[in-house]
């Protein structure tokens, strides 16, 4: 009896020890699972030395130096070369301007000229009721008819007038008040000279202090030739 008790004890406490032994290995096994996490440092990675400053300091500024030129450049200022206008004696460019009545054949009654803002303007007037046939030209120089002479008059540039009529009353003397030749002290119109008075037509030398090409108004009442010779401003 007493033999059956410890050999049942033995057997118990071999299953017993068994049990434990299976929780133990059990507790074994599942400990480190259940165990708390615990964070690991990552250690610092080895830098060599000199590549940390070389890769974090702020880049050197580059200096860019300029060299002086070999040659220093001249101080004296260029001065642009000026050439002076030659004399002009012609102004091929303006136009013949003619026109009037065939018809007419009036006296001049006045000379007139005058300065306005702009221009020169020379006024040739007439007798009766309508503007004769005219021819305004530019010329290099004024030759008086029939002769065919040239005429001297004061100017650097030259414009002819041609007109149909007569410059002289029935007594030979100038149909107009004004002296001959005519100079009114203008920027432009030097002189105005007559220069032929024959045979019904007038010829007017206009002398010029530089080519200009005129404008021409025709006007009536009194009968009138209005040519404007620009000027500077």
């Amino acid at each position: 009896m007493q033999f059956r008790i410890y050999a049942w004890h033995v057997r118990h406490l071999d299953r017993k020890d068994r049990m434990l032994i299976g929780l133990l290995t059990i507790t074994l096994i599942a400990g480190p699972a259940c165990a708390t996490e615990t964070a690991r440092a990552t250690p610092s990675p080895t830098i060599a030395p000199g590549t940390a400053a070389a890769s974090t300091a702020a880049p050197t500024p580059t200096r860019t130096t300029t060299l002086a030129p070999t040659t220093a450049p001249s101080s004296a200022a260029v001065v642009p070369t000026v050439t002076g206008s030659p004399r002009v004696t012609a102004s091929t460019a303006c136009p013949t301007l003619t026109g009037g009545s065939p018809l007419a054949a009036p006296r001049v009654a006045s000379l007139r000229a005058a300065h306005n803002p702009g221009s020169d303007r020379l006024v040739i007037e007439f007798t009766e009721q309508a503007v004769p046939s005219y021819e305004i030209k530019s010329s290099s120089d004024i030759f008086g008819s029939p002769s065919g002479s040239s005429v001297r008059v004061d100017g650097n540039a030259f414009s002819s007038i041609r007109v149909s009529g007569e410059a002289h009353t029935d007594s030979g003397q100038r149909s107009y008040p004004q002296a001959d030749p005519y100079r009114p002290g203008l920027p432009l119109v030097r002189e105005v000279k007559l220069i032929t008075d024959f045979e019904g037509a007038v010829i007017f030398g206009v002398g010029l202090e530089r080519s200009a090409c005129p404008t021409l108004l025709v006007l009536a009442s009194p009968p009138r030739i209005v040519l404007d010779f620009p000027t500077p401003p």
